[in-house]
């Protein structure tokens, strides 16, 4: 019975993709090891290992503040010959993180991941954290979408400041007040939360 079930499930997926109506909560990985700002970048290279997953979300005082991916760690830390033991996480990891809520359509997803030249998404409902989906699960579930091939190929190796793209929702601290927002946007060339970009305008 339980293989019946995971193959109509399946089934039900591919049928919704083809469509191009299946929400990113039905792909997302919710496995994503929470690691703490101070903690290493050795420590979070033996999370994602033991998890089985990418990226590892930087987490202060319970609400989410960045990603470390493995491509970081590569790139900022391995090519760079530093000690993985000494470089902090928060020395390198993204920061706001960038989240779409758990009914967005794979397409628009794709199509955010590609505007703001990231590879991953986090996926939040009501301020939590459900988990993270990337450009290769969307491409894995329908590589049959055009639509979704041309967004996800647009994506560029060497693009990473998600600053200067237009955000539409992040979390992280508002650059005014200091604050905790999930519900971050760029104003005027800082990342703020609604009451300080009302009170700017």
């Amino acid at each position: 019975m339980m293989a019946k079930s995971i193959l109509a499930k399946k089934a039900y997926i591919l049928l919704d993709s083809m469509k191009g109506k299946l929400p990113v909560s039905e792909i997302m990985v919710t496995d994503i090891p929470q690691m703490e700002p101070f903690e290493s970048v050795e420590d979070a290279a033996a999370s994602m290992v033991e998890h089985g997953t990418g990226c590892v979300i930087i987490s202060e005082e319970g609400n989410p503040i960045g990603m470390v991916t493995e491509r970081d760690i590569v790139r900022k830390v391995v090519s760079a010959r530093k000690n993985p033991a000494r470089v902090k996480l928060s020395e390198i990891m993204s920061s706001p993180i960038v989240w779409v809520p758990r009914n967005t359509d794979i397409l628009d997803a794709a199509k955010h991941m590609s505007k703001l030249k990231i590879r991953k998404l986090v996926i939040m409902h009501d301020g939590r954290l459900l988990g993270v989906v990337s450009a290769q699960d969307i491409l894995g579930i329908a590589p049959h979408l055009i639509q979704v091939t041309r967004e996800l190929a647009s994506l560029s190796d060497d693009a990473e400041d998600m600053l200067s793209a237009s955000i539409e929702q992040a979390s992280g601290y508002c650059e005014s007040c200091k604050g905790y927002s999930d519900m971050l946007e760029y104003h005027d060339g800082e990342l703020m939360c609604p009451d300080c970009k009302e009170r700017q305008e």
